[in-house]
């Protein structure tokens, strides 16, 4: 059925992500026929940013590899940053002077990297891994490093490090946690993680900060809180992102942590503006908790189409937009994979697929978290058909359920089991 749902006419999508296209398309599969403008800060047409510390990093991908298609008639804008927004007129400010006024807004701006206070990001050397042309940059300067610094051992981090570890660089990476990936795999499977990185060759500083960061005769030195110091010719900072929230100026909206919204997505305290993506704090129904962000590549796709559907829903009741994370990795000869929500306070059950491996993670082990004997979420490492099998089970109980799994329910942390299939 084609329609302009109500007086919505010209719909205003700020951001060209994955979100940003995945609300566009959805509004064309609904049949919207009105006027829908994609706003870009970024000269680039939109394309998948995951590449940008994968294949676009190694030369393995050209930039026409990682675009994303899409048919949806869509007048798409490069270039323009969203500068300021009146939500009593309804108009959308960019850093080129434009207005663009709207009677449907989708934010999905994503986030910006978090750069360190006092660091010189920017000069020869000094790089921040976000965007293509982040990659681009660092991918030259890999060419001629011999020592390359890692600040950062998320999922980010740990990517980078793989691909300088390929290319037979040395690397060390830097991070104040304990073990790498803590938030995106558990402290559990990080540890493990972190013994196949050493394995690798990847020196780890785990536990330590970076307080200065220098030029010296041998590139750049980083001095770290426990008096050592690291020399590089080359330094990546992946030390994480924050909402892009900064030009949202609409007073009764909350922008402490990205937009607070409802269940559909809509955002609090401002009329006819939806969000979606890294930017979208949001009451997830699938887990009943308080409102969190969820910054992975597949959440943006589907919030970007619940978004939209909010978006032409008006001011009728829009169904909730339920999310269970699920992301996945490539590096150092581990496949991870994950599905649901991790958190430090969960009981993990460890179960190993060769028993007596030394190197746990690459003979293959799922880890499945646990909340007062409920599964909220599985890491996989090297067992793709088990992770298949779980996170089916875990998707098949739908929203605030027990799922069933196949390990044992009972919490025992840490605890090593056979998983036999």
């Amino acid at each position: 059925m084609r329609h302009r749902a109500g007086d919505l006419d010209r719909i205003v999508i700020v951001g060209a992500g994955r979100a940003a296209v995945a609300a566009a398309e959805e509004l064309h599969r609904l049949g919207f026929t009105g006027a829908v403008t994609m706003l870009g800060g970024e000269a680039h047409p939109p394309y998948h940013r995951p590449a940008c510390s994968k294949g676009l990093l190694t030369g393995r991908q050209r930039p026409a590899d990682a675009h994303l298609s899409f048919s949806a008639p869509v007048r798409w804008l490069p270039g323009r940053t969203a500068e300021d927004l009146d939500v009593t007129r309804q108009i959308v400010y960019t850093q080129t002077g434009e207005e663009f006024e709207y009677d449907g807004l989708i934010v999905a701006t994503g986030a910006k990297p978090v750069s360190p206070p006092g660091w010189p990001v920017g000069e020869p050397g000094l790089h921040v891994l976000h965007d293509i042309e982040d990659a681009f940059a660092l991918a030259g300067a890999l060419r001629e490093a011999r020592r390359v610094a890692v600040v950062g051992a998320g999922f980010t981090g740990c990517e980078a490090a793989y691909v300088v570890s390929s290319l037979a660089r040395e690397c060390v990476i830097i991070d104040s946690n304990p073990q790498v990936m803590t938030r995106a795999v558990g402290a559990v499977t990080g540890g493990l993680v972190a013994d196949s990185m050493r394995h690798e060759g990847v020196r780890m500083r785990l536990g330590r900060r970076v307080r200065t960061v220098s030029r010296s005769r041998r590139g750049w030195r980083l001095d770290l809180d426990d008096g050592s110091h690291v020399d590089a010719d080359v330094v990546i900072s992946a030390l994480g992102e924050r909402p892009d929230t900064g030009w949202f100026t609409a007073r009764h909206a909350d922008t402490s942590d990205g937009l607070l919204c409802d269940e559909s997505l809509r955002v609090l305290g401002v009329n006819r503006v939806v969000a979606a993506g890294a930017v979208a704090r949001w009451p997830n129904p699938w887990y009943g908790d308080a409102p969190g962000r969820c910054d992975q590549w597949i959440a943006a796709l589907e919030q970007g189409q619940a978004a939209a559907r909010t978006l032409l829903a008006g001011q009728r009741p829009a169904p909730a937009a339920p999310l269970q994370p699920r992301y996945w990795s490539d590096l150092f000869g581990l496949r991870i994979q994950v599905c649901g929500r991790l958190d430090g306070a969960d009981d993990v059950e460890v179960a190993e697929l060769r028993p007596g491996r030394r190197d746990i993670a690459r003979g293959g082990m799922v880890a499945v978290h646990l909340r007062d004997g409920v599964a909220r979420g599985v890491v996989a490492v090297n067992a793709p058909r088990q992770f298949t099998t779980l996170a089916r089970e875990m998707r098949a109980a739908g929203p605030v359920a027990r799922p069933r799994v196949s390990l044992p329910a009972q919490p025992a942390h840490q605890r090593r089991l056979s998983l036999v299939g």
